[in-house]
């Protein structure tokens, strides 16, 4: 089976080489076939046959023979030592991953070879992309052997930048032969000399800058272009032997014929402090939740970090915080709202900066941060100033804006004010600092928000053509185009897990964008590599522990908190219900107050990471509400006011009503998509709420809280702000359905805020009664009309609160033909009415959740 991998031991190395290669059977390896356990091993040698490198050649085969035994000793297989050892110098070209070269094996020294061997099993198994990882280590260690023993050669005996010179250059270029040969097995660019030169000056420069820099340079501009020409001869070589092998060592043997001034240039930019310095960069990061990242996150700001480490740029990340957002603890039930008039404390909690990280983020990531779940531009640059002066930052970067419009707080030009003095007074705080400013994300659209797209196309535009502006020599201040990098856009975003906040991909994407910035504007590493095709999936663990009790607010539901969760969604129903009404929350707590005495509700849990996607549902628990909360208020009125609204009720009586606190007035504008319910309090029977828009339809409703939390909600008569008595309704016509149902249709007004179908049996002449129903759309079904519908007409009024028209001109369905009877009613119906807890808004569980079922049960929706 090694014959598959191999070439031959036959042919005679290359005539005047300083390095050869052999590859074969173990059968076919003469003398070294005794190291061998099998005759199918696959052996692999590199020999050096120059005498005058005699005894460093065999020095350095000797150390990397034992360095690597002592690896195998601690648990190591030869493939992960050798990884290892290429991962410790990297240049960042195309650094191998933890355990992409797992394989077993040996290495010894025999004279001036350096001997690989991979038993048989293992060759067996061995797949292509394994073979092809154990060749581009040999390559490279084979380089850096010969490199490191030419310039040990070139400095004499016993001279001290010897060993930390030649030991720092032949890692460097060992190791760049590696990456450059793996990046090609894996289909990736091979760079050229330029990104090489520079990778492999960023690698070695830290290792001996300082005392060695001088000699180090001195080498690079005696010596180097003679080990690049080896280099060039030996993979030259290489890929006449090894056939596989003949492509990337014939691009890379032609790309190095440059690579001597250029590597000598890149090494004197080093030296010069262009590129990396001696003390690290001192990085401030910036933001909001973008940058800051919820628990369970990798974040953007590790991303840039492994960045800087794989580019050799030495850097340290400063400021107050070290973490991501923790999860909210709960709170218990919904606390009493505030009363009208009464202004709320600032709170003096802490931010939320105590998260961690997702799971495998290694332990020496340098998480220092200025970012804050919601924080604003508006607020940041009251703060910048003395967290600049006290962490004294060479590099600051912006990752914020997107709250200042999102939330309505600036507009575009507003929220550019508030950048340029984040940047003037972070500037005057330390005058040299540089920046680099990112403009913000779209989202897709939210409706009723077509603003914040307006808005976020004028801010990245303005800011885009104001940053040049604020440069200075001194200070200068650089675009992250963080909108073109990140997959986000007015339809959809593949990039966040909520349409806005990033995934693991838009964390790569956001890292990027930051990178291109500091290569291209600042200098900083030898590239930008591409986003990764492979993207970790985020872990996400079932919901365990849940348990439903009945408490004085009505019924709480706990679980144990889920690590990483992005939230969790709860569905519930009342016990019995065939379909699930379901809600989502951000902490491991849900609470049901819209309940009644008696009812039994069901839950299930799942956790629920957006777009990452969501768990299993945990299993069914229940619970049997017992409030203690007190009954809705009674008549409750509403009028409509210029700018605003005016509600009246009755104090409700019975049990519990002895502990009143307050009543809560809930608004909710129909006429904007996706608005907020609204709500106030106050501690009489009746409240004047303002600031509402003329015109605009409201649902209003009244909810009594006691010591026990808020009751179960009365929904009044919705009305229309700014408008009077609306006009009868006109035009209105009867449809017959079936023999006892009718569909009423008419032309409404803008005024009314809802409609009243009023009724009456017409043969017995009988007074008209309003149909229990009303509804804010211009039709509406009457059923159960017994003995049939032809006995009954039927009026529309318009009402807009307590404001209600007259009565519109009533209609009729005509007498139907004597063999007309009561198609498609049974019998059983025949003079029954529906009954009101079948069709309860309450009974169908609407009334669960006050975030969303109020606006269900409002009428006519």
């Amino acid at each position: 089976m090694c014959a598959t991998h191999a070439t031959s031991f036959a042919s005679d190395g290359e005539a005047g080489a300083p390095m050869t290669a052999r590859l074969g059977c173990a059968k076919d390896a003469g003398g070294l076939r005794s190291l061998a356990a099998s005759d199918n091993d696959l052996i692999m040698v590199f020999d050096f046959p120059i005498a005058e490198r005699r005894e460093q050649v065999r020095t350095l085969i000797r150390g990397l023979v034992d360095e690597t035994r002592a690896d195998q000793d601690a648990g190591m297989t030869l493939g992960t030592s050798l990884t290892r050892r290429v991962r410790q110098h990297s240049v960042g070209i195309y650094p191998p991953q933890e355990g992409s070269a797992d394989f077993q094996g040996t290495v010894h020294a025999v004279d001036d070879s350096l001997v690989m061997i991979i038993p048989m099993d293992v060759v067996v198994g061995f797949e292509e992309s394994r073979f092809q990882k154990f060749i581009a280590s040999g390559v490279g260690t084979g380089v850096g052997i010969l490199v490191g023993a030419g310039c040990l050669v070139s400095f004499g005996p016993g001279a001290p930048a010897a060993a930390p010179v030649c030991g720092a250059i032949s890692a460097g270029l060992g190791a760049l032969t590696t990456e450059v040969l793996n990046a090609h097995f894996d289909g990736k660019s091979l760079g050229d000399a330029d990104v090489w030169a520079d990778a492999v000056a960023a690698s070695v420069w830290p290792t001996v800058a300082g005392a060695f820099g001088g000699a180090l340079l001195n080498w690079v501009a005696a010596s180097g272009p003679a080990a690049i020409t080896e280099m060039q001869t030996i993979l030259l070589n290489f890929g006449t032997k090894l056939k596989f092998l003949g492509n990337p060592m014939t691009y890379m043997s032609g790309a190095l014929g440059s690579m001597a001034p250029k590597l000598y240039a890149a090494f004197l930019r080093q030296s010069r402090g262009i590129g990396g310095t001696g003390a690290p960069l001192r990085v401030l990061a910036v933001g909001d939740s973008m940058t800051q990242g919820m628990e369970g996150d990798f974040t953007w700001r590790y991303r840039l970090w492994e960045w800087f480490k794989d580019q050799h740029v030495a850097v340290d990340f400063v400021g107050p915080y070290q973490g991501t957002k923790q999860p909210d603890t709960p709170t218990g039930p919904p606390a009493p709202p505030p009363l009208q008039g009464e202004i709320e404390s600032p709170s003096a909690t802490p931010p939320p900066v105590s998260g961690a990280y997702a799971q495998g983020i290694p332990a020496g990531f340098d998480s220092d941060h200025f970012a804050v779940w919601g924080r604003q531009a508006a607020q940041d640059k009251d703060l910048i100033g003395p967290v600049v002066a006290e962490y004294k930052p060479d590099l600051v970067l912006f990752g914020i804006g997107f709250n200042d419009m999102g939330w309505l707080v600036s507009d575009a030009t507003g929220t550019l004010d508030s950048m340029k003095t984040l940047v003037d007074r972070a500037r005057a705080a330390k005058g040299d600092i540089r920046f680099a400013v990112a403009n913000v994300p779209m989202r897709p659209l939210i409706d009723g928000r077509q603003d914040l797209i307006v808005k976020t196309r004028q801010y990245n535009t303005m800011l885009r053509d104001a940053i040049p502006s604020w440069s200075t020599l001194a200070s200068p201040v650089k675009l992250v185009d963080w909108e073109a990098a990140y997959s986000c856009d007015t339809n959809s975003c593949p990039a966040g897990y909520d349409d806005l906040h990033p995934n693991a991909l838009g964390e790569f994407q956001i890292a990027s964008a930051f990178a291109r910035t500091l290569h291209d504007d600042y200098g900083m590493g030898q590239f930008v590599p591409g986003i990764p095709t492979t993207i970790p999936r985020r872990p996400i663990f079932p919901v365990n522990s849940v348990v439903a009790e009945a408490v004085p607010s009505g019924v709480k539901v706990t679980w144990s908190p889920v690590f990483g969760a992005r939230g969790y969604t709860v569905r519930y129903r009342l016990a019995g219900a065939a379909d699930w009404n379901q809600t989502h929350v951000s902490t491991n707590r849900y609470d049901t107050t819209w309940t009644e005495d008696g009812w039994t509700w069901e839950y299930q849990v799942n956790t629920d990471n957006g777009t990452d996607g969501v768990s299993v549902w945990s299993g069914t628990v229940s619970a049997t509400a017992h409030p203690a909360t007190a009954a809705p208020p009674t008549n409750v009125s509403t009028r409509p006011a210029s700018d605003g609204l005016d509600v009246y009720w009755d104090a409700p009586t019975g049990p519990h009503t002895d502990s009143i606190d307050r009543y809560e007035i809930i608004t909710w504008d129909k006429d904007v998509p996706g608005s907020y319910i609204s709500s106030t309090a106050v501690k009489g029977v009746s409240a004047q709420i303002d600031g509402l828009v003329p015109g605009h339809h409201y649902l209003v409703a009244v909810v009594t809280w006691n010591e026990a939390g808020g009751g179960m909600p009365v929904v009044a008569r919705s009305v229309t702000v700014g408008a009077g008595v609306p006009p009868i309704p006109a035009d209105v016509k009867i449809q017959s359905l079936d023999a006892t149902t009718v569909r009423l249709t008419w032309q409404g007004s803008a005024q009314a805020a809802g409609y009243r179908v009023w009724v009456r049996n017409a043969t017995e002449g009988g007074p008209f009664t309003a149909d229990r129903s009303t509804t804010d759309t211009t039709s509406h079904e009457v059923a159960f009309l017994f003995p049939g519908n032809w006995n009954f007409e039927f009026c529309v009024s318009a009402f807009n609160g307590a404001l209600e028209s007259h009565r519109s001109g009533c209609v009729r369905v005509p007498l139907p033909p004597p063999s007309a009877g009561l198609a498609g009613r049974s019998s059983a119906d025949v003079g029954r009415s529906p009954e009101p807890a079948a069709q309860s808004p309450l009974r169908e569980a609407r009334f669960a959740d006050r975030g969303r079922d109020l606006v269900a049960a409002a009428p006519g929706r």
